[in-house]
C-alpha cells in the first residue's frame, strides 16, 4: 500500500515542536507529540509480542480477518495514531508557551480525542481502508482511536463534497501537519494494509489495548529518560528515535508487572497437594474436563455449600485457560468481604502452582486498606512512575506480587491474577467510561464468578450481557453456585453461547442436573455436555429445619427475644457454637444487646462460663469489621478447630453477611425468614466440616439444625415486619413461610431435596394462593428491574457493527455507575470535636481529622488516607440527604480520589467524655465501639 505523501514531502517539513506532553515536566519543558505517538505505537508492539495472551491475539485477529503477525503490525500502527487529534490550535494553544506564529488561529473547538476520531474518518480512506458497509474498517480504526479516553464519540455526519471543511477542518497548516503525520508514521510503521473488516467487539478489545500503551508511554519516569537520551532534530532522526522507544519498552512493562503467566495445567493432585482424597466433583471434572475442552467454553458447577467448589474452580481454570489460550484468572465474589478472603486463598494457591513472576490484585473500593495487600507507596502522592514491587518481593521471594503500576485507578485487571468484587466485572458491561479497559483485562482471563445466584433480577440482566461479550471474545468462563434455580441456569449458559455465535432454533440447552456440572464449547455447534456420570457427594446428615412461629410485628414481636433465648439456652449450659442472623443491621444489634443481658445472666444461675458474644454487620468502620471478620473465621473455623481454639461457647449475631463465601463451622443457625435458597446457603455454615472430623459437638447437636423465625400468620401480609420487605419481596418470604409448612418439619436432605425447593419457591403456584397480587407485583418487579439492567448495559456485541459510540453513550464515571439496583449508599467517617471546636478521629481527642495534605502541593500521604479510610463505613445514602452541609468534609478532600466521596457524622465529647452522635433530621446517630453505628431514632 501506496502513502499520499512521505515526511519533509512537498506538503511542507513535519514540526517537530508540536508538543504532546507537558504536564510534570520541568518548567519550558515539552516532550514533542511525534516522540509520543512513536513510544506508544512502540509500547504497543512490546505488548502484543509480550503481554497480550495468545488465545485473544487469535481473537483479535480474526476480528480483523487477518492473521496474528498481521494484526501485530496494525496495532501498533493505530496506536501511534491515538493522539493526531492534538495537532490544532486548540490543543496547542494550551501551552502558552508553543510556538504557534506559524499557525491559523482557528480550527474545531473539540477535545483531542473527538478530533481523532473525525478526521480519521475521512482520511484513512485515502490509505486504502473502506468507509461503507458493516465493520467499515475507517470508520470503525477512526472511533476506536477516538476513543482513546474512555468514552467513543458519535460518528461524523457529514454529505458534504468537502466534508473535512464542514466539519471544521481547513486545508491549512494544521491540516498540512495532520497529513504530514499520519504519512510519517504510516511508513515509520510499515505501511500494514488496512483489514477488509473490523468486527465491533474486537475494536473495542483494541481501543482498551490503545489505552494501555498510552498510559504505559505517558509516565513521567518513561518520557524523563527519553527527554535525557536526546529528543530527534529533524524526520530523519525519527527511525533512530523509534528503534530507541522499541528497545526501552520491554523494562517497560517488566517496570510495571506486565508479563504473560505461563499455562498451569496438570492433575488436581498437583494443584492440591493437600487434598488426599478429591471428593466426587472434584474427581469428575478432573476426569472428563480436559477431553471436552477444544478450546474456549464455559462451566456450570452446581452443588451444595462445602464440596470443594472453589478449587474445583481453580483447577478447572488451569484446564480451560490452557485450552483457550488464556493463563490469566478473575475471581469475582459479591461482597468486599468475600474477595477479601478469595483475594487471600487465590494468592496462596497461585504461590504454590506460578513458576516465574506474576502479578496479582484486589480489586474493589477499599481494596488498598487490607494488610495483605497495600503498597508501600502512597496511592494519593502520584506515584504512578515508580518501578518497585510490593509485598516484599526482595524479602520473601514470592512468586505472586503487584506492582504499583497495577495498583493506579483503572488498571487492576492487567494484572495477570486478580480477585475482586463482581462489580469490577459488570462494570465491563455498562454504558460507561474505560469498559474497554475492562473488557481487555478480563479477555486473557478465565472469569470465575461465585455465589452467582445472588445476583438480583437488575444484577442478571448485567451479569447476562457479560456473560454474552465473553463469549464473543472466546473467554472461558466458571460459574459457581450451591442455590440457583434451574431456569436462570439456562439463561446464563444461553447468554455465553449466544454471544459465541449460537444460532436461534439450536438444540435447547438441556437441565443441569443437582448437583452438577455442564460444560458448554464456543465452537460450532456449541454442545453442552451435562453430568457426564452421577455424581457421588460428601455424606451429610440431613438438616432439621425447625420453623418457629410468632408474632413479628405490634407489641408482641417481643416473642422473637425469648425464643431466640430457648434455643440458645443448651448452648450456655453445655457449649457449642450457633449464629443468629438477623434481616437488619439494627436488629442484630439489639438481638446482641439482649443476648449479652441474658447469657451473662443465664450463665450465672447455671454457674458456667459465659459465652463469647460476636456481632457482625456492615455498619462497623473498617478496620473494625476486618478484625471482626479475622477472628471470627478463626473460633468458628477449620484452621482454629484445628490449632484447638474453637471457643467452648459462643454465639454469633450478623445480618445475611455471613451467608456466602464465610468457611465457618456452627452446631446451630437461627434466622430470621428470608427466601428458601438464602435459607440453605446459611445452613451450609451448618455442621460445614463435619467430613473432616476436627470440630467436638456439644451433646444437644446431634445433627445440623435451622431454626427458621417466622411470623405465625403465613397469610398475612402485614405480619411480616416492614423492613423485611425492603431486603426480600414480601411474595418470597410468604411462599418460603409455605413451603415450611408444607414440608411439616421434615429434613431436608443435602443434596437430594435442594434443586426441588429452590425450583419450588418460585414455581409451586399453589405456595401463594392466599394473595397471588404479590406475586404479580413481585414479576412486575423483577421484570422492569431487568429491563433497567438491559438499558444500562452495552449493546449484545452482534449489534456493535459501525457504531461504537453505543458502547458509552452513558458517560457516567466508576463512581456514578450502579452494578446493583437501589444501590444508594454513601461512605461516612465518624469523627470527633470537644469544646475547642477541633475535630478528631478519636473520642479520646488524641488523633486529628487530616483537614489537609502534608505533601507539596496539599496531596495527602498513605498515612493520612489510611487513618480515615480504615475508620470509614456505609450508610444508606438516605440518611444524608438534606443534611450536605452538616456531614460535609474538609474541602481538600475533594482533590483526593480516595477520600473525595467520604463525609463526616461529627460527635460531640462533654466535658466529662460523654459522647453525643449527630441529629440528621429526625434520626439521631452515634457510633458505639462494641455494636457499631447505631440509629437512636
Amino acid at each position: 500500500m501506496g502513502t499520499p505523501h512521505g515526511h519533509d514531502g512537498p506538503l511542507g517539513l513535519l514540526d517537530l515542536s508540536l508538543w504532546g506532553k507537558s504536564e510534570g515536566l520541568p518548567p519550558n519543558v515539552r516532550y514533542p507529540l511525534t516522540c509520543h505517538l512513536l513510544d506508544v505505537g512502540a509500547v504497543a508492539e512490546v505488548l502484543w509480542r509480550d503481554h497480550v495472551a495468545s488465545g485473544v491475539r487469535q481473537t483479535i485477529a480474526d476480528g480483523l480477518e487477518t492473521t496474528i503477525e498481521h494484526a501485530g503490525r496494525l496495532i501498533p500502527y493505530w496506536a501511534s495514531l491515538h493522539d493526531i487529534g492534538k495537532i490544532t490550535h486548540g490543543f496547542q494553544a494550551k501551552d502558552v508557551a508553543a510556538p504557534l506564529h506559524r499557525y491559523p488561529d482557528s480550527g474545531p473547538g473539540k477535545n483531542h480525542g473527538q478530533v481523532a476520531g473525525e478526521w480519521l474518518q475521512y482520511l484513512l480512506p485515502e490509505y486504502g481502508y473502506a468507509a461503507e458497509g458493516k465493520g467499515a474498517p475507517a470508520l470503525m480504526a477512526a472511533q476506536l482511536l477516538g476513543g482513546h479516553h474512555g468514552s467513543f464519540h458519535q460518528l461524523a455526519e457529514s454529505v458534504s463534497a468537502a466534508p473535512l471543511r464542514s466539519l471544521g477542518y481547513p486545508e491549512d497548516a494544521w491540516e498540512e501537519q495532520r497529513r504530514l503525520h499520519l504519512a510519517e508514521l504510516t511508513e515509520l510503521f510499515g505501511s500494514p494494509a488496512p483489514p477488509s473488516r473490523i468486527d465491533g467487539a474486537v475494536a473495542a478489545l483494541v481501543c482498551g489495548l490503545v489505552i494501555q500503551a498510552d498510559w504505559l508511554a505517558s509516565q513521567l519516569s518513561f518520557v524523563g529518560r527519553q527527554i535525557a537520551a536526546g529528543l530527534p532534530a529533524k524526520a530523519a532522526d525519527l527511525p533512530e528515535f523509534l528503534d530507541r522507544a522499541r528497545d526501552r519498552a520491554p523494562g517497560l512493562l517488566e517496570q510495571a508487572g506486565l508479563g504473560r503467566p505461563a499455562a498451569r495445567s496438570a492433575s488436581f493432585a498437583s494443584a492440591f497437594p493437600h487434598i488426599e482424597n478429591p471428593n466426587g466433583l472434584q474427581r469428575s471434572i478432573a476426569k472428563h474436563l480436559p477431553e471436552l475442552c477444544g478450546g474456549p467454553g464455559m462451566l456450570l458447577i452446581t452443588a451444595p455449600t462445602g464440596e470443594g467448589k472453589t478449587e474445583t474452580a481453580l483447577y478447572a481454570a488451569e484446564v480451560m485457560g490452557q485450552a483457550a489460550g488464556r493463563s490469566g484468572l478473575y475471581v469475582a465474589l459479591p461482597t468486599m468481604a468475600t474477595a477479601d478472603q478469595m483475594y487471600t486463598r487465590v494468592n496462596e494457591y497461585l504461590n504454590r502452582r506460578v513458576t516465574a513472576p506474576s502479578s496479582m490484585s484486589l480489586l474493589h473500593g477499599m481494596a488498598w486498606l487490607n494488610p495483605d495487600y497495600s503498597s508501600p507507596t502512597s496511592p494519593s502522592s502520584g506515584g504512578q512512575n515508580s518501578s518497585s514491587h510490593t509485598q516484599g518481593a526482595a524479602e520473601s521471594h514470592r512468586a505472586v506480587e503487584i506492582s504499583e503500576w497495577l495498583q493506579g485507578r483503572k488498571r487492576g485487571l492487567f494484572a495477570d491474577f486478580a480477585a475482586g468484587t463482581i462489580d469490577q466485572a459488570l462494570m465491563a458491561a455498562l454504558r460507561s467510561r474505560h469498559n474497554m479497559v475492562r473488557l481487555l483485562g478480563l479477555s486473557g482471563k478465565t472469569v470465575i464468578i461465585d455465589e452467582v445466584h445472588a445476583a438480583d433480577a437488575y444484577m442478571l440482566a448485567l451479569v447476562t450481557r457479560l456473560l454474552n461479550w465473553l463469549g464473543r471474545l472466546q473467554v472461558p468462563v466458571i460459574l459457581l453456585s450451591a442455590t440457583l434455580h434451574h431456569r436462570t441456569a439456562r439463561v446464563l449458559t444461553e447468554a455465553y453461547l449466544k454471544g459465541a455465535g449460537r444460532r436461534r432454533g439450536a438444540e435447547p440447552v438441556p437441565e443441569v442436573r443437582y448437583p452438577g456440572w455442564a460444560y458448554a464449547g464456543v465452537e460450532a455447534p456449541h454442545t453442552v455436555t451435562v453430568n457426564p456420570e452421577p455424581l457421588e457427594t460428601t455424606p451429610r446428615k440431613p438438616l432439621t429445619v425447625q420453623c418457629r412461629e410468632m408474632p413479628l410485628t405490634g407489641e408482641e414481636s417481643t416473642h422473637l427475644d425469648s425464643a431466640v433465648r430457648e434455643e440458645l439456652a443448651d448452648l450456655v449450659e453445655n457449649g457449642g457454637c450457633a449464629a443468629v442472623i438477623r434481616t437488619t443491621v439494627a436488629e442484630a444489634q439489639r438481638t446482641f444487646a439482649d443476648l449479652a443481658e441474658w447469657s451473662a445472666a443465664h450463665a450465672q444461675e447455671l454457674g458456667a462460663e459465659p459465652p463469647e458474644l460476636h456481632l457482625l454487620h456492615a455498619r462497623f468502620p473498617a478496620d473494625q469489621r476486618e478484625r471482626i471478620t479475622r477472628q471470627i473465621t478463626w473460633c468458628f473455623g477449620k484452621d482454629g478447630a484445628q490449632a484447638g481454639d474453637r471457643p467452648r461457647a459462643a454465639i454469633l449475631v450478623a445480618t445475611a453477611i455471613i451467608e456466602q463465601s464465610i468457611d465457618i463451622d456452627l452446631d446451630l443457625m437461627i434466622s430470621d425468614l428470608a427466601p428458601i435458597h438464602l435459607l440453605l446457603q446459611r445452613s451450609g455454615r451448618c455442621w460445614r466440616h463435619e467430613h473432616r472430623g476436627i470440630v467436638q459437638r456439644p451433646s444437644w447437636a446431634d445433627a445440623p439444625r435451622l431454626v427458621v423465625l417466622a411470623p405465625s400468620e403465613a397469610d398475612s401480609e402485614k405480619a411480616i415486619p416492614r423492613v423485611w420487605g425492603y431486603i426480600h419481596h414480601p411474595s418470597l418470604l410468604l411462599r418460603t413461610h409455605n413451603l415450611l409448612r408444607r414440608r411439616q418439619e421434615r429434613p431436608v436432605r443435602v443434596p437430594e431435596d435442594v434443586q426441588e425447593l429452590v425450583d419450588g419457591m418460585i414455581d409451586d403456584d399453589e405456595l401463594n394462593l392466599e394473595l397471588p397480587d404479590q406475586d404479580l407485583d413481585r414479576q412486575a418487579a423483577d421484570m422492569a428491574h431487568s429491563q433497567l439492567g438491559n438499558n444500562a448495559a452495552i449493546p449484545l456485541p452482534r449489534g456493535v457493527t459501525r457504531d461504537l459510540h453505543q458502547l458509552t453513550d452513558h458517560d457516567l464515571d466508576e463512581a456514578q455507575v450502579a452494578t446493583r439496583f437501589g444501590a444508594d449508599s454513601a461512605r461516612v467517617v465518624c469523627c470527633y470535636t470537644g469544646p475547642e471546636g477541633e475535630r478528631w478521629l478519636d473520642a479520646a481527642l488524641s488523633e486529628r481529622l487530616p483537614s489537609e495534605g502534608e505533601l507539596s502541593g496539599g496531596r495527602f500521604t498513605e498515612e493520612q488516607v489510611r487513618a480515615v479510610l480504615s475508620r470509614s463505613l456505609p450508610v444508606p445514602g438516605n440518611w444524608l440527604q438534606g443534611h450536605e452541609e452538616q456531614v460535609a468534609p474538609p474541602e481538600a478532600w475533594q482533590f483526593n480520589p480516595h477520600l473525595r466521596h467520604v463525609q463526616v457524622l461529627v460527635h460531640r465529647v462533654g466535658t466529662e467524655g460523654d459522647v453525643q452522635g449527630p441529629q440528621l433530621g429526625k434520626r439521631r446517630v452515634r457510633l458505639d465501639g462494641r455494636v457499631g453505628l447505631l440509629d437512636e431514632g
